[in-house]
């Protein structure tokens, strides 16, 4: 009975240890404050003093919406400049990496250091408490659209919004040129689209205005239109022959199938817009000096190059385009109202109940 008492008693030690050990880290400085500080200090002991304590942290965790092997490009690219971090990609997108953070950041067990989504998905984790500022020397290379003043979301790529067509079904002629020639009846039953294309619907909805906006989207979703997981998969399924039309392609994975033969072509329809995909430091990164280093180098010249490469189109000024036909016409970003967690949260709710309506 002694020793079992004693047991317990360093049971319960142990356990008030990890507590305060898990209080503790959420009670010393955010990764954002940390970096501040290092930021005043001179452009060449900035790099010295980032470098000493990245080394000693070794690893850096790197969440984004990228594919799979883009992000492992770009993580391997990185270590071949910074050999003494290792990345460690995770891929998530759309709610579930929103989920996934904010699971984290409630219990405490926060892994993210650089998190990579659409500047809408990123809204949400700022407003939770999830994300720091972090003022890179790099962000002065960028257009102001395509930062936030306060320094929580920089631009790592930008992704325009277009039409596609499988054009083993469709002619050039028969495709789409704007939005009301998706109600003809020949394009029922023939339509795909993502299922969480909710800026593509905040643009439209402000365009036509609401009550023309909501008239257009119940006459859409009578079209029948088959709702996919992802852009990247309606893309791949249209190419397969499983619809005619793609509603809401990604610019750069519809160039990129279309250059290595696939039947499938592409038009940019008015509205015409780009959702920007953000970069950005999670408040309570485990690497905070590691986490700089990439997210500096991501958007470096060099970083920008190699995400271009991808076919993604960048913001940086002076980086070469892989597709600069994506730019030819002038796309409306996303603005940070159509961003706002309220506005977002309505908007959701209304395209579901339009598109994706609970049986």
């Amino acid at each position: 009975m002694e020793r079992a008492n004693t047991n317990f008693v360093l049971f319960c030690i142990a356990l008030m240890c990890a507590l305060f050990q898990s209080a503790a880290v959420f009670s010393q400085e955010t990764a954002g404050q940390l970096l501040a500080r290092i930021n005043k200090l001179t452009p060449e002991k900035r790099r010295e003093a980032l470098a000493e304590k990245a080394k000693a942290e070794k690893e850096v965790t790197f969440y984004s919406s990228m594919s799979v092997a883009q992000m492992e490009t770009l993580s391997k690219a990185f270590s071949n400049r910074y050999p003494f971090i290792k990345v460690n990609p995770y891929r998530s997108s759309g709610e579930r990496a929103i989920a996934k953070v904010q699971t984290e950041l409630q219990a405490k067990r926060n892994a993210a250091d650089v998190i990579n989504i659409s500047a809408a998905q990123g809204a949400p984790m700022k407003a939770m408490g999830a994300l720091d500022t972090y003022h890179s020397p790099q962000r002065e290379s960028f257009p102001a659209d395509y930062k936030d003043r306060e320094g929580y979301f920089t631009s790592l790529y930008i992704t325009p919004i277009v039409l596609g067509y499988n054009t083993t079904l469709v002619t050039r002629g028969e495709a789409p040129k704007n939005y009301d020639d998706l109600l003809s009846p020949k394009w029922k039953g023939e339509m795909l689209m993502d299922d969480e294309p909710y800026e593509w619907y905040g643009v439209l909805m402000r365009h036509l205005g609401r009550e023309k906006g909501v008239q257009y989207m119940k006459r859409l979703a009578q079209q029948n239109l088959s709702m996919q997981r992802g852009r990247t998969n309606v893309a791949q399924m249209l190419v397969a022959g499983e619809g005619a039309i793609g509603i809401t392609l990604s610019g750069n994975s519809a160039l990129e199938l279309k250059e290595k033969g696939a039947p499938l072509d592409w038009v940019a329809l008015d509205p015409y817009f780009s959702q920007a995909n953000m970069i950005m430091l999670a408040r309570y990164a485990p690497h905070p000096h590691a986490a700089a280093l990439f997210l500096d180098w991501s958007l470096s010249e060099e970083g920008q190059t190699i995400v271009t490469s991808f076919g993604r189109v960048v913001a940086r000024n002076g980086i070469k385009q892989r597709f600069p036909e994506l730019m030819q016409k002038k796309s409306r970003l996303v603005d940070m109202e159509l961003m706002d967690p309220k506005v977002e949260k309505t908007l959701i709710k209304e395209f579901r109940e339009i598109f994706i309506p609970t049986r």
